[in-house]
């Protein structure tokens, strides 16, 4: 928020601890905008062997059975390290703990268990050697290193079967790899692989084994050659990578893949987004949407072109790409530039489908939330909200406020002890949002922190009335996002009565507020915190809790009665001076409920770390990054400054109109002025009460 003043009403459990221990100082943080990944990737492959594991995986669980978790198939192939046979006493322990493992045994599937433990032992002698202490067992023996690989080799290029003729051919060529046996390499390999067709992942892994020796031996360029057709972006020598890639391999996942990772090199994603026409005419090129989905990003994030971007995720969506993930991300992409544009057609359809990954089963459900947000706060609302919009934009950013909120639990361990500099917590309490919606106790950091509470909090009285209203219309799309949305009345109508104060719209403001139900005002964070215990005809803005405002069940309510009548005698008086002091009393509880009494037309007060921040990046202002500059925001400098300057507009004009002595003193004593009070007027009834009640030196001055 904009305000600097101090906080003084906290909406959250995080923000009342950062105000309380030194040592959280340096946050907790305001929500922000998410920027999630579109067509960027956050966690890329390091190498091509993450791309082999991965296929190795699936090719594994496919020759044995699909009930087998990948996971337990690579802590089998790729973690444990143990003996694979029964004899071992780990391994008789892993029956009991591996699916893959307890499948082997059961099948006694001997062939499996027996290529695992030589790739096992391999993969032992491989690292052996590549230890900068690894010594060889005869010092004089020249060739003892690769000799080292020798037997393994030749147990290799026994195998005769057919099952595993691959692997063992690929292990042959690894061992001869590590022993430093190049040539030998280059040749098994042309050989053991002839009647291996293209795409075997063992076959592909060989060649690239070979290529690694041609680049030993000297050959660079055939080396690159090889990682290319194989699509080893990161192997590849050659200074410009991509225009290999696109001349050897351009249908690589794994090259699509590289560019993800390079979203941020400007020279990159242009010369790629450049040769993308060229690519998309090329018949090798089966993974078309791919190359659209590129130009797309391209078009929007450097050319701000949101046309030709919408144009040519719309064809990437009609060719196939490389992988599901890029397919699903150039979904929600469009749905983003449709957003960018306000189109609404497929909103429904596509935030079901979105929904569905949101799932707490889904590894991935906390990134597709982050895109829902991102997709919503970003850029429906603020278009929603210059098209006039509100009940869309309101349920909008209400339903991904809430997506998964419902689904979460919340610490409300507030107390703490501190000591010797060192901060105790005891154990964490957790409660639902259901839970902290009912509580009369703990504050509810979500629902009045929101965005879309914030912006409910920025329209008119009116137009929030005429958004409820709204809402109960049936549509399809609305009865969706009422799913997750909050809409209760309550909720609604304690708002619009909040709103209807700030207008001085007493009126509505009673009607609205009479209808709020006292279990929902006692479960409000500012009555929790017994914000409105405060004095409302105290002039100075030191607090004085408890004197002359005793805590009401609806005390919003009782303050629109009261400011309700006042503003009637102010104007139907039978006298100039009840017409004068109504006008006082009137004057100086407005002030106050901008002031030390805020919470009558507030939320919360000055800066707040609880409450929702419209920007992408900290030290933004909302005003450059989303167009939200139209959010309500307590701010000192502008609208507590005016209502100050009516306040002493209104007192002057108050007490020019006052005809008795007795007025005057009551006015005078209104305003904390006792000693005006006692020496301008003593002969009052109003100095009388005042020598005998007023006793502390405090209220004197």
């Amino acid at each position: 928020m904009k305000s600097t003043i101090s906080t003084r009403l906290l909406v959250s459990a995080a923000a009342l601890i950062a105000a309380a221990v030194p040592a959280l100082a340096c946050g907790p943080f305001n929500p922000i905008i998410p920027t999630p990944d579109f067509f960027e990737i956050s966690i890329p492959h390091r190498s091509m062997a993450d791309f082999d594991r991965e296929e190795n995986l699936c090719l594994w669980q496919e020759m044995t059975s699909a009930d087998i978790p990948l996971s337990d198939i690579e802590t089998a192939v790729y973690t444990r390290t143990a003996d694979c046979n029964y004899g071992n006493p780990d391994y008789r322990k892993l029956l009991h703990e591996n699916k893959f493992y307890t499948y082997l045994n059961n099948t006694r599937d001997e062939e499996i268990l027996d290529y695992l433990a030589k790739a096992k032992e391999i993969e032992s002698r491989r690292e052996l050697m590549k230890s900068a202490w690894y010594y060889p067992e005869s010092r004089n023996y020249y060739e003892d290193a690769p000799a080292a690989m020798d037997d393994i080799i030749a147990e290799c290029m026994m195998y005769d079967g057919s099952r595993l003729k691959d692997r063992y051919a690929m292990l042959a060529v690894r061992s001869m790899f590590a022993a430093g046996q190049y040539s030998r390499c280059i040749e098994y390999c042309d050989t053991a692989f002839t009647d291996i067709p293209d795409g075997n992942l063992f076959k592909s892994m060989a060649e690239r084994y070979a290529a690694g020796a041609w680049s030993r031996l000297g050959d660079v360029e055939r080396a690159d050659s090889i990682f290319a057709k194989a699509g080893d972006v990161w192997s590849v020598s050659e200074p410009n990578r991509l225009d290999y890639m696109l001349r050897f391999n351009p249908s690589a996942p794994q090259l699509m893949e590289w560019l993800r990772c390079n979203t941020d090199d400007y020279i990159v994603m242009i010369t790629a987004a450049a040769k993308a026409g060229e690519l998309l005419r090329d018949n090798r090129v089966t993974n078309k949407g791919d190359w659209h989905f590129l130009r797309s990003y391209v078009n929007n994030l450097y050319y701000s072109n949101v046309r030709l971007a919408r144009n040519d995720i719309r064809e990437a969506l009609k060719h196939d790409f490389s992988s599901d993930e890029l397919r699903d991300l150039a979904r929600v992409w469009r749905m983003k530039l449709d957003a960018m544009s306000g189109d609404t057609s497929s909103l429904l359809a596509d935030l079901k489908w979105i929904e569905e990954k949101t799932e707490p089963l889904n590894s991935d459900a906390k990134e597709w939330a982050r895109r829902i947000r991102n997709i919503i706060y970003a850029d429906y609302v603020p278009e929603m909200w210059r098209r006039g919009d509100y009940t869309t934009a309101i349920l909008l950013c209400g339903y991904a406020d809430n997506l998964d909120r419902g689904k979460i639990r919340y610490d409300v361990t507030l107390e703490y002890f501190y000591t010797d500099n060192r901060c105790f917590f005891p154990p964490i309490v957790s409660m639902t949002l259901h839970e902290l919606r009912k509580s009369t106790v703990e504050t509810n950091p979500s629902d009045y922190s929101m965005l879309s509470f914030q912006l409910m909090g920025s329209l008119s009285s009116g137009r929030l009335a005429a958004v409820y209203n709204n809402m109960q219309q049936a549509t399809p799309l609305y009865e969706f996002l009422k799913r997750r949305a909050r809409t209760d009345r309550d909720y609604y109508y304690e708002t619009i009565g909040t709103l209807a104060l700030r207008e001085e719209n007493f009126t509505r403001a009673e009607h609205y507020l009479s209808r709020v139900s006292d279990e929902y005002i006692r479960t409000m964070n500012t009555q929790k915190g017994n914000y409105f215990d405060r004095d409302i005809f105290d002039c100075y803005s030191s607090y004085r809790f408890g004197t002359g405002n005793p805590h009401s069940e609806n005390p919003k309510l009782t303050f629109a009665r009261m400011m309700k009548s006042l503003k009637h005698t102010m104007l139907y008086g039978s006298t100039a001076d009840q017409r004068g002091l109504a006008k006082i009393r009137y004057a100086t509880a407005r002030r106050a409920s901008y002031n030390y009494n805020w919470a009558l037309t507030q939320y919360w007060r000055g800066y707040c770390p609880g409450t929702f921040m419209a920007i992408l990046n900290y030290g933004d202002n909302e005003d450059d990054v989303c167009d939200y500059s139209f959010l309500y925001d307590y701010d000192t400098s502008d609208e507590e400054e005016a209502i100050e300057v009516a306040y002493e507009k209104a007192i002057d004009e108050a007490l020019a109109t006052l005809t008795t002595d007795e007025a005057r003193a009551e006015a005078q004593y209104i305003l904390g002025n006792l000693a005006t009070v006692i020496a301008c007027y003593p002969s009052t009834t109003t100095a009388a009460h005042i020598r005998t009640s007023c006793d502390t030196w405090s209220t004197w001055i």
